[in-house]
This record gives C-alpha cells, sequence and structure tokens, in this order.
C-alpha cells in the first residue's frame, strides 16, 4: 500500500471560513514533532498550514532523496516531506494518514470539527 500522494490542488480542498481552519490549525499544532507509521513508513509530523488546512509530514522510513531548484538542477539530498489535506477528498473524514498517526481524542476533535457545518463562522 502506498502513501497517497501530495493533494494540495485547490479543486480538491474544500472551502471553509477562517475560524474553522484556525480551529483545526490550534487543534493539530501542539502535536507537531508526534510519530507514527503508516503502510510500512515512518512518518513525522513537521508541520501544520493554514492553507487548505494542510500537513507537512517526514518520512523517516526513506533515504534522502535529491532536492532541485526551479530550473531543475540538482541542490541538496533532503528526506521526503509529503504534503496532505487535512480532510480527505474522498469521504467526509480525516485524511486517512492523519487517522493512523493522531491519538483517538485528538483525531475525535478534529472529527467533530470536519462534522461541523462548511462554512459557518
Amino acid at each position: 500500500m502506498q502513501i497517497p500522494e501530495t493533494s494540495g490542488s485547490p479543486e480538491n480542498i474544500v472551502k471553509r471560513s477562517g475560524h474553522w481552519t484556525r480551529d483545526v490549525v490550534q487543534l493539530l499544532t501542539p502535536l507537531i514533532g508526534i510519530r507514527g507509521h503508516y503502510a510500512g513508513h515512518r512518518l513525522e509530523l513537521v508541520e501544520v498550514l493554514a492553507e487548505g488546512p494542510q500537513v507537512a509530514l517526514l518520512d523517516t522510513s526513506s533515504g534522502p532523496r535529491i532536492q532541485t531548484n526551479q530550473y531543475g538542477d540538482p541542490l541538496t539530498r533532503q528526506p521526503r516531506i509529503l504534503t496532505l489535506p487535512v480532510v480527505s477528498t474522498v469521504e467526509a473524514d480525516a485524511h486517512p494518514v492523519l487517522r493512523a498517526l493522531l491519538p483517538d481524542a485528538i483525531l475525535g476533535e478534529l472529527r467533530q470539527l470536519i462534522d461541523g457545518p462548511a462554512g459557518a463562522d
């Protein structure tokens, strides 16, 4: 099983209020540094992004990959960083990777936020 690829394209992100996004960011930010496993990969939460909202996960199980600049020239070797939406693009629930990483109490709070009315402040 593969980790779902980065899915931060604007058409896949459900539009929600700034208040909702702020609540999600406040809920997840204290968890930066949490580690877990998903589909045979060791992952660490390294950033919570308000845009989307999304999370950045460091794949500590893979070797460094070559990072290129905007022209495609190789620069350095860096670990793989995955940027995933907090809300699944397939169902009205947290992203499957987050469901595997988050503690049950936090996942429950996140699901309550997701189930709340979209666009309501």
